[in-house]
């Protein structure tokens, strides 16, 4: 081989790395990316959680199990594929310990999945939709709790979901909350 025609080899050699090394390069920055998303969600829930400690209210989202035992489910049908706004998405179907009411994650038993999500997400790699229950206005999630996650924390507003409604014979556990709320502000004490 001359001269030429070793530098040519050569050239093309460090070209056909460069695609590889620009892919890594991106890569790697999507990881990082993809970490310092999730330490800013858990900074977030732990705000949260000495929030809600501080007015001593609910830290954990809403259980799905809890309403299917306080309410009379009458009726439950597949709406199918919808945008749903995530500020609705307000409980959970067996995971409510596994992350907050805004869905920060809670620990580290979480984290490999929600890097993994994040990354994808990160990547522009299509997800699936999330599975949701509704139940009045408020949205349980059945699958995607990782997915709801990440979405809230890049600060996406709505989120592709199947949904299944189920309809209740009696007042939400949440409702009846307001309505007790709202009797004790009209029943102000007599001077």
């Amino acid at each position: 081989m001359n001269e030429f025609n070793s530098f040519t080899w050569q050239m093309a050699m460090a070209q056909e790395q460069r695609p590889l090394d620009t892919w890594n390069n991106r890569s790697n920055r999507v990881v990082l990316t993809a970490r310092r998303l999730y330490e800013k969600a858990q900074w977030r829930g732990r705000l949260a959680r000495l929030a809600a400690w501080l007015r001593q209210r609910p830290y954990h989202p809403l259980d799905l199990a809890t309403v299917e035992q306080q309410c009379q489910i009458t009726n439950r049908y597949h709406a199918g594929m919808q945008t749903v706004p995530l500020a609705q998405i307000r409980g959970s179907d067996g995971r409510s310990h596994d992350f907050d009411a805004a869905f920060h994650p809670n620990g580290n038993h979480n984290r490999e999945q929600w890097l993994r999500v994040a990354a994808a997400r990160l990547a522009g790699d299509p997800l699936p939709p999330v599975e949701l229950i509704q139940v009045g206005g408020v949205y349980f999630v059945r699958d995607g709790h990782h997915r709801i996650s990440v979405a809230r924390s890049m600060g996406q507003k709505t989120i592709d979901a199947e949904v299944t409604v189920w309809q209740a014979a009696n007042a939400l556990p949440w409702e009846q909350v307001k309505q007790e709320k709202a009797a004790g502000a009209v029943k102000a004490p007599a001077a």
